[in-house]
């Protein structure tokens, strides 16, 4: 619904639609489903094939991996 909503917001305004997320503690399982689904979320969001790299991606957007981001929320 993001991506079709959002499809003409530039690069900075989806980047900070995306960032407004809040991770909470979940089990492995559920940290495991929430790792795809968020790779899987950028690249939609993005415009990315399947295929593209996950760190190519991250980094030319400027986004933490998955891990880093639960980290720094879980410090903060």
């Amino acid at each position: 619904m993001l991506a079709r909503r959002f499809y003409s917001c530039s690069v900075a305004v989806n980047l900070r639609l995306f960032n407004v997320a809040l991770w909470n503690n979940f089990s492995t399982g559920s940290f495991d489903k929430l790792r795809s689904a968020y790779v899987k979320c950028i690249k939609v969001f993005f415009g990315y094939t399947k295929f593209y790299s996950v760190i190519a991606m991250l980094t030319e957007l400027g986004l933490h991996k998955f891990d880093s981001l639960i980290d720094k929320c879980r410090n903060d």
